[in-house]
C-alpha cells in the first residue's frame, strides 16, 4: 500500500480519498484498539471510536479551511480517540474522568438530524446527499437498506470481513448524516 505524508492525508481526507483512509486505517487502528481494549473496551468499541474520531476531523476540516496541524497525523488521531473513549468511560461511569477539554467535547458530539414532515422532500434530501458521499458509502448503505446482512455485503463487494462492513456503515452513516444536516434545502425545510 502506498504510504502518504501528514499533509497528503489531510488532503485526502478533504476529498474523501478512499485510498487515504484505507491508509490511516492500516496504520493508526492498531494503536486505537490498544488503547481502547487496554482500558475496558471491546473490538466493538474500539472500531466505533476509530470512526468517531475520523468523522471529528472530518469536521475540523470542513469547519476549518485552513487547519494544520501542530502533530504528526497519528498523534492527532489518537488524541482525539483517546478523549472520545474517556468522554464514554465517563458516561458509562467506568471510571471518574475530569481531564477532558471541552473544546473537543463540542466536536464529539453527534446528532441525528430532526425529521421532516414531508416524505417526498426529505428522500428528496436522503437521495442527493447519498450521492455525495465515497461511492462505497453508497452501495453498504443502499445494501443495508435493503436488509443486506453484513457478511453478504463484504461478500458482495470485495470487502475483508463483515466486521470491515460494520465499522465502515457506521463511519457512512455518521457522514451522510452530517452532510443531510448541512444541506441548505433540508436546513430551511425544519426551520419552516
Amino acid at each position: 500500500m502506498k504510504s502518504f505524508t501528514d499533509e497528503d492525508i489531510i488532503l485526502g481526507l478533504r476529498k474523501r480519498d478512499n485510498h487515504v483512509i484505507g491508509f490511516i486505517y492500516k496504520n493508526d487502528f492498531g494503536k486505537i484498539s490498544s488503547l481502547i481494549t487496554n482500558n475496558n473496551g471491546s473490538d466493538d468499541d474500539s472500531e466505533d471510536v476509530f470512526q468517531e474520531a475520523l468523522i471529528v476531523i472530518f469536521k475540523r476540516l470542513r469547519d476549518e479551511p485552513d487547519f494544520e496541524l501542530s502533530s504528526t497525523f497519528s498523534t492527532y488521531l489518537y488524541s482525539i480517540a483517546r478523549l472520545i473513549w474517556l468522554k464514554k468511560l465517563r458516561d458509562t461511569r467506568k471510571m471518574e474522568v475530569t481531564e477532558l477539554k471541552r473544546e473537543m467535547e463540542e466536536y464529539i458530539e453527534f446528532e441525528e438530524p430532526p425529521p421532516v414532515a414531508d416524505k417526498d422532500l426529505r428522500l428528496a434530501v436522503y437521495q442527493r446527499n447519498l450521492k455525495l458521499i465515497p461511492e462505497d458509502c453508497q452501495k453498504i448503505l443502499t445494501l443495508t437498506a435493503q436488509d443486506m446482512a453484513a457478511k453478504d455485503i463484504a461478500e458482495k463487494l470485495g470487502f475483508r470481513s463483515d466486521t470491515y462492513v460494520r465499522k465502515r456503515r457506521h463511519f457512512c452513516k455518521e457522514f451522510l448524516v452530517n452532510r443531510i444536516k448541512e444541506d441548505k434545502e433540508y436546513q430551511a425545510l425544519i426551520e419552516d
